[in-house]
């Protein structure tokens, strides 16, 4: 090719060009989706299939399809974990401020990977986390990242542990270099969420090194359980304790879960995923005295914060071992060496170089609706729970099994005259019945090994007559059953 001719690059079809679609309308359309009635309809796969293109896309469909298309998918098949009547799954309710802000960070699309890449991202990102530092009340020399979610966010926490416990030698060596006889080992309670045992997989560790405590009456860790594997074990990487239990919403005991740690100088991990939008509350924040002492603690906004999916924030006490364990660089990222908020990066205590700008949603919707408005928000879910169990142990055919130490309680179904297989098969159905009538869901579970019907309040959409109708929904259910088998 000659030097003078120009490359003939260029495509002929212009990606530049501004989509061509009414979002406004389109937003409120799914928008009001959000919380129509039935809550989660059955499907098989092949149904959902034929509603979705699934032809190779050569060319190319117009946004206003696309758009249509998916809105009467997921009209026709819903999952609305937004309802107010959802008391499934920990799931994300998201506030209406949602769709602004995550518009706006698709549009911005900073890597918010530190102040070089993002000066404005990261000086956002820095202030939530301070915010949140100081509702744990961490010291100012505390720093945190946000992460994809409590899974990578637990992970990292027990990465950086791994780092303390074993120093500069983790980064090379890894655990490969300690002997099987002084295997290390992660400590936690029976009731830990199952991201514990997928981090101890893909660190190396392993679930056989998970020592797990048993808990009491109340499913927190018990303590004299716990000071016993402390004195049996050398290696100990870490104790996970839990403010905010997945399945019952337990607290653990954790200024004595501090005391034990700090006196054997054992890493404190405090998984407080779901519960730590409770600490939003000054009513509620002296239930979890102790997370102050922790050397991690794992947060999810899209939980309790009321936020749309994604985003975790991972706080640790001292940086410092993660960024031993995280700091890299290379010729094509150089970093100066120096401490100046300029060259702060995220990427050096976490594993993430390209970032989302995960903080930028819960930065809009604290400063719009203000720490005092989510508070009481989290405040009046907690009353809620209150509220329904304060019924459940009014009905002589309920059974409440877990009393709600924060806004999740389960109980069963158990009128009298029926032996314990069959007021479990009950339950089974009860909680598939109220899913089916759509204006309620409750997840299974199991508690003390037997079926046991969950919910879990942590939407700012819920209101006393939800959980009203949530209870009438399963005692006619219930009453209905009864009197099917006995025809």
């Amino acid at each position: 090719m000659s030097t003078n001719s120009r490359p003939r690059l260029n495509p002929d079809d212009d990606l530049t060009v501004a989509a061509a679609i009414d979002l406004n309308a389109a937003l409120a359309d799914l928008q009001q989706q959000r919380t129509r009635s039935p809550i989660i309809r059955p499907s098989k796969a092949a149904d959902v299939a034929t509603l979705i293109d699934q032809s190779y896309p050569q060319g190319g469909d117009s946004l206003e399809q696309l758009v249509t298309q998916i809105s009467q998918a997921t009209e026709r098949y819903p999952r609305r974990n937004t309802h107010p009547g959802f008391f499934g799954w920990v799931a994300p309710s998201g506030l209406p401020s949602d769709p602004l802000a995550h518009a706006m960070v698709s549009l911005l699309n900073e890597n918010v990977g530190g102040y070089w890449a993002s000066p404005v991202g990261t000086t956002i990102e820095k202030t939530v986390i301070r915010w949140l530092a100081d509702l744990v009340d961490f010291p100012t020399e505390s720093q945190g990242v946000f992460l994809s979610g409590g899974s990578m966010a637990n992970m990292c926490g027990i990465a950086s542990a791994c780092a303390k416990r074993f120093g500069a030698d983790y980064r090379s060596r890894g655990l490969a270099a300690f002997s099987v006889e002084s295997r290390p080992v992660i400590i936690c309670s029976s009731a830990v969420h199952f991201s514990i045992r997928r981090a101890a997989v893909m660190l190396g560790i392993g679930t056989d090194n998970i020592v797990a405590i048993d808990t009491d009456d109340q499913f927190r860790m018990r303590l004299d359980a716990l000071e016993t594997a402390l004195g049996e074990h050398d290696n100990i990487i870490c104790v996970v304790a839990s403010a905010g239990t997945t399945n019952t919403g337990a607290i653990d005991p954790l200024p004595q879960i501090a005391d034990l740690c700090r006196a054997q100088d054992v890493w404190l991990h405090v998984d407080a995923a779901y519960g730590a939008g409770g600490l939003m509350s000054p009513e509620l924040r002296p239930r979890y005295r102790g997370i102050e002492r922790a050397d991690s603690v794992v947060m999810d906004m899209h939980k309790w914060f009321y936020q749309s999916l994604a985003g975790s924030l991972l706080l640790y006490r001292d940086p410092g071992w993660a960024r031993q364990l995280f700091t890299e660089s290379s010729d094509y990222l150089r970093m100066n060496e120096d401490d100046s908020p300029e060259q702060f990066s995220f990427f050096s205590i976490s594993p993430e170089l390209s970032r989302r700008f995960r903080a930028l949603p819960f930065y809009i919707s604290m400063r719009h609706y203000g720490l005092d408005r989510l508070g009481r928000n989290a405040l009046h879910n907690v009353r809620c729970a209150e509220y329904l169990a304060e019924r459940v142990r009014a009905e002589q055919d309920l059974e409440l099994i877990a009393a709600p130490q924060l806004s999740i309680l389960c109980f069963r179904y158990r009128p009298s005259g029926l032996d314990h297989d069959s007021v479990d098969r009950l339950n089974t159905l009860i909680r598939d019945r109220v899913q089916l009538e759509g204006d309620y869901l409750i997840s299974p579970t199991r508690v003390n090994e037997r079926p046991a019907l969950r919910v879990c309040i942590i939407n700012h959409a819920t209101r006393v007559e939800h959980v009203d109708g949530l209870l009438e929904s399963v005692l006619r259910s219930g009453r209905d059953l009864i009197a099917q088998d006995k025809k």
